[in-house]
């Protein structure tokens, strides 16, 4: 029987594959509703944007540099290598399991319909042997990433589109027996979940944009018409309009993403 349905706070392309890795069992799909390239460009630019910690520094180094008199000596400072992203390290761990996760583009909302509606799709891959592996609390899972971004700025960017988008995706969930997980892309500039101090704080203005997707207000029905005016509660909508974050707790259950702060 497949689980609830969640919805995870918005991720950077690392933090996702990072929690796939760590959560899924066999067979699990991650749908990335984007072109190839640019999925690629922004789990780069990401991965090169990981802040590395500062290299170990030993008391004779300083007393080295404290002495400008002394020679210096190379073989008693080695330079330590650079941290590397944990995805760029190939443990075994990773290796095996990435071999069984099923990576599917979707660059339309057409495209990932149709792909619902015949999904799962046939693997003519062997299953892994689990046959000494211990029951844990992982699970076959159906991991969407980008889902509601995939909708903006097309004629689908309603209550009416994301639902059936929505629809869709829990019923192909339900038919596979998988867990279907929703998650919004994270860009680089917005990344961070700390509350800052007080109201004004920095750390809190991060955190209120990186949760703002759930909070975006879309028309009830497609082919609504936007007015020409300045931005407004409703988005400047004509008619009804509903948040995001309503639209998914139809089906999805909220919860809490292994890249948020303990604070977030």
């Amino acid at each position: 029987m497949a689980s609830i349905p969640i919805a995870l706070p918005p991720a950077l392309p690392s933090e996702l594959l990072s929690y796939v890795l760590s959560h899924q069992a066999y067979p699990t799909t991650l749908i990335i509703c984007q072109p190839r390239a640019t999925f690629l460009s922004s789990l780069l630019e990401c991965i090169n944007n990981t802040p590395a910690p500062p290299p170990p520094q030993t008391r004779e180094a300083d007393d080295t540099s404290a002495s400008p008199s002394s020679p210096a000596h190379p073989a008693n400072n080695p330079q330590e290598p650079p941290e590397r992203h944990p995805l760029l390290i190939p443990t075994l761990h990773q290796v095996a399991t990435s071999r069984y996760i099923n990576l599917v583009f979707i660059p339309t909302v057409t495209h990932l319909r149709a792909y619902l509606a015949v999904f799962p799709p046939r693997d003519t891959r062997e299953p892994p042997e689990q046959r000494f592996d211990k029951p844990g609390k992982n699970k076959p899972l159906v991991v969407v990433y980008g889902l509601v971004g995939l909708h903006r700025d097309t004629s689908e960017w309603s209550a009416q589109g994301l639902g059936s988008s929505l629809a869709g995706l829990v019923e192909a969930g339900w038919r596979a027996g998988r867990r279907v997980v929703v998650i919004e892309e994270r860009k680089v500039e917005s990344s961070g979940y700390e509350e800052g101090e007080g109201d004004s704080g920095g750390g809190g203005e991060t955190r209120k944009r990186a949760w703002k997707v759930w909070e975006e207000k879309v028309p009830m029905l497609n082919g609504s018409v936007r007015r020409a005016a300045l931005e407004s509660e409703d988005g400047g909508w004509s008619g009804r309009t509903v948040e995001v974050g309503r639209i998914l707790g139809r089906w999805f259950r909220f919860g809490k993403g292994d890249w948020c702060d303990e604070k977030g």
